[in-house]
This record gives structure tokens, C-alpha cells and sequence, in this order.
């Protein structure tokens, strides 16, 4: 099923981690047309504290390639405290194993970067209607 438009993500609670300005435009642009509540980190250490201080968060757009601290460790980190929060990976290198390695530690789907708007709001949609 192709969305033609943005879900309704109102009530709901995302937490993007994502440190490249334009991918960050970029999902601010389409998730703001959701009407989900957002929050930003540009670091693994930000995406943790933000984690651990948020407990609103109903789900995370997980960039894999961070500074400070990686992705994987992070999703590690989001696994050993809640197993049930749908996390979506998204990443530009996925010829290194990283789509089978991160659903191996627990996230629920991967994107591919660069990540089209019909998949983007397919899978917010799949991690919302459980």
C-alpha cells in the first residue's frame, strides 16, 4: 500500500536522532505534516539522555553513523530498557551489513537512505497501528 499522504501521527511521540543538517530538513519537513510531537538529537549521547528523560516516547528514526556515540550502541542501549518501542533504523550504508546487524539488535524496520516519503510514512504507519 502506496500513502498518498502524510499519517496521522497525533498523540504520538518521536524521537529522531539524526546529526546531517539536510536529512534532518528532511524529516522535519515530512514529519511535521503528521502531527506527531518530535524531538531531535544530533548525537548518540543526546539521543540517550533525551531516551531516558522522555517517557512519552512511543517511537525512534534512528540514524546509524553518529558522532560520540554509534547508532548500534544506542539502539543497545533502547533495547536493554524497553524492548517493545518500535525503533526505525535509517542509514546510507547498507553494504556493510548494517541493515541485517541492526535488526539482529532489535530495531523493527530499516530504511534506506535516501529515504523516500512513501516508505517513511508506510513504516511510521506499521510502528503506530500494532
Amino acid at each position: 500500500m502506496v500513502l498518498s499522504k502524510s499519517p496521522n501521527l497525533e498523540g504520538i511521540t518521536i524521537l529522531i536522532v539524526e546529526d546531517v543538517e539536510t536529512s534532518a530538513r528532511f524529516f522535519e519537513a515530512a514529519l511535521s505534516r503528521t502531527n506527531a510531537k518530535l524531538l531531535w538529537a544530533e548525537t548518540g549521547e543526546q539521543a540517550i539522555n533525551l531516551f531516558d528523560s522522555n517517557a512519552d516516547i512511543d517511537m525512534v528514526l534512528l540514524d546509524l553513523n553518529l558522532p560520540e556515540i554509534s547508532g548500534f550502541d544506542v539502539l543497545k542501549y533502547i533495547r536493554e530498557r524497553n524492548v517493545d518501542i518500535p525503533v526505525v533504523v535509517q542509514s546510507a550504508y547498507i553494504l556493510s551489513g548494517e541493515r541485517q546487524k541492526s535488526l539482529d539488535l532489535g530495531a523493527n524496520f530499516f530504511l534506506e537512505k535516501p529515504v523516500r516519503l512513501d516508505v517513511l510514512f508506510n513504516t511510521l504507519n506499521e510502528c503506530v497501528v500494532k
